[in-house]
Parts: structure tokens; C-alpha cells; sequence
């Protein structure tokens, strides 16, 4: 256990600056990542959730505010070593993310985290996309659009299905270079965000990445991931991810060195796999709300 000071999230002295991605749109927040000691960004509220981004160097610790309702803490980089806890759990595999300490610990790597607080006033489930507008520091920024307008000049597929994207934040180290896109997104009950595999050719404005699939919200307790031989084939193996969990890598990855395994053009080696929403007998929509985090293949590491 760290014996230095233990600093608290919503420490203003310690915040780095947030700014508007002006080529891929949504936010920027830059870490220096080198630099020790803590840092920790703005927060955004969202559906009665309040969502914000901490580094963390050597064995810091980091204080958590449990009087405002459950805490959740997703590792991107690094580990923590109270709890014990890595950006990755063991592929295909389920790990809850709720934190039940006052504070939480790095390792001897240090740590790059994000924290979310479901708070006493958060909708369970999520029934409205007007529960989800972002308030906080440039929320303007933070707009949700539906897939059928995000995607329409690639596909039609998304036409007509109730399901949004949009309010991504790119979290970036101290030479500007992006550590991990997260992509946060909404399936209404039934929907299937598509078959895919992430081959496609990797540019300025959609790099390559490793996924992983973290849950605000499962709005049916059905929805989750799945895997298939090819787009289209009748069986799938589903994986069904609770809010407040995350799963293991689905991606292909070396067993010696823990990097992420790439096709000759650059992409990430995925296996055909999807997001499907579940379904129940209730009237009204239940949303489906998933922060997908798309690290940068040189800063994952499966250990």
C-alpha cells in the first residue's frame, strides 16, 4: 500500500484541460502520462451518471466518493493494485467493475482509469434518449446522433433501427497521440448492431483499435456480445455483459508479448462478432448504453 496522500477525484487543483477534437469531433483530454502523482479531468453527468478520467503514477492513490451511489472503475493502461484489477480480463470473459472502497490504489506502472458514479437520481433502465443529454464542461460537443445518420454514406444497414452515437471522448498522452476513443453508444430493445470484424483499412479518421465493451446500462439484462462464423450464419455464441461490467478481449493477440495480433493492413485481427440488444414484455424502451473503449494497439498489453 502507497504511503503517499491520497487525492481525492474531485480535486479541482489536480485537472488537466478539455478541449474539442476538431478533426473526429467529441472531446480531447491529454494526460501526461510520465509525470507521476494525479491527475484527473473534468466530469460529465449523463442519465445520473457521472463520468470522469484519472492518471494515476506509481502506486498513487485515489480517493472515491461512495456517498453519491455505486462507483465503477474501468482500467485503460496499467493496473491497480487495490483492487487488484488490469485493462484486461481473460478473453471472453466477464468482470464487474464496481468498486466498494473509499479509494482505490496503482500499481508499480501506475495507472490510466475511468470512473463512473451511478448516483441515487440515475434511471434504471435508461427509457429515453432525453435521459442521456450530457451536461459539463464544452457538452456541446456531446451530441448524440442516431446510426442511421453516422453511418448512411457507408451502409443502409442501420435505416430506420432505434440506436444512437456520438458523445466520444479521445483520451491522449502528453505528445498528443490517442490512447483510447471512447465511443459511447445506444441498442433499444431488439437491435443488432450489425455482424463486423473491424478489417476494414485503418485511416487518420477511423484507426486501427482493440476493443473492449464496458455497460452503463443493460437496459434488458439480455443484451451483450456475440460471435459467428460469418455475417449472416444462424449460430451465435452470445456473451451477455450486466451494467457496470466489461469483457475480455475478443480480438486475436500474441501469447508471448500480450500485443494485439494485426492484419497485413493494419487492422486488428477480430473474429466475426456483434452487439445485440435483448428484448422483454415491457411497454416501453429500455436502452442498452455501452462505453466502448478502442485503444490504440501500442498501448494494450494482455497479461
Amino acid at each position: 500500500m502507497s504511503n503517499s496522500q491520497v487525492i481525492q477525484l474531485s480535486d479541482s487543483e489536480n485537472k488537466v484541460a478539455t478541449s474539442v477534437h476538431q478533426e473526429r469531433g467529441g472531446l480531447s483530454i491529454q494526460f501526461d502520462t510520465s509525470a507521476g502523482g494525479v491527475q484527473t479531468s473534468d466530469e460529465w453527468m449523463f442519465a445520473g451518471r457521472a463520468l470522469q478520467f484519472a492518471c494515476l503514477g506509481s502506486e498513487e492513490q485515489l480517493g472515491l466518493d461512495q456517498s453519491r451511489g455505486r462507483v465503477f472503475v474501468k482500467v485503460i493502461t496499467g493496473a491497480l493494485d487495490d483492487p487488484a484489477r488490469t485493462a484486461f480480463c481473460e478473453p471472453r470473459g466477464i468482470q464487474n467493475t464496481e468498486v466498494e472502497s473509499e479509494a482505490i490504489t496503482a500499481g508499480p506502472d501506475g495507472a490510466l482509469i475511468t470512473v463512473l458514479t451511478e448516483t441515487g437520481g440515475a434511471p434504471q433502465p435508461i427509457t429515453a434518449m432525453d435521459q442521456l443529454a450530457f451536461s459539463g464542461p464544452k457538452a456541446e460537443a456531446l451530441q448524440w446522433r442516431t446510426f442511421e445518420e453516422h453511418f448512411k454514406q457507408f451502409t443502409d444497414y442501420f435505416d430506420g433501427m432505434d440506436a444512437y452515437i456520438g458523445p466520444g471522448i479521445h483520451v491522449l498522452d502528453e505528445t498528443g497521440a490517442e490512447i483510447t476513443y471512447v465511443n459511447i453508444w445506444t441498442a433499444g430493445k431488439g437491435v443488432d448492431l450489425s455482424t463486423h470484424n473491424h478489417g476494414q483499412d485503418p485511416s487518420p479518421m477511423m484507426p486501427a483499435f482493440a476493443e473492449i465493451h464496458w455497460t452503463v446500462s443493460n437496459g434488458t439484462g439480455a443484451g451483450g456480445m456475440y460471435e459467428t462464423s460469418e455475417p449472416g450464419a444462424p449460430e451465435r455464441t452470445r456473451y451477455p455483459v450486466q451494467t457496470g461490467e466489461e469483457h475480455g478481449p475478443f480480438f486475436a493477440f500474441d501469447a508471448a508479448s500480450g500485443a494485439p495480433r494485426l492484419l497485413d493492413n493494419g487492422a486488428v485481427d477480430y473474429p466475426w462478432h456483434g452487439w445485440e440488444a435483448g428484448t422483454n414484455d415491457a411497454a416501453e424502451q429500455a436502452y442498452d448504453v455501452i462505453a466502448a473503449f478502442e485503444t490504440a494497439p501500442q498501448y494494450v498489453k494482455i497479461v
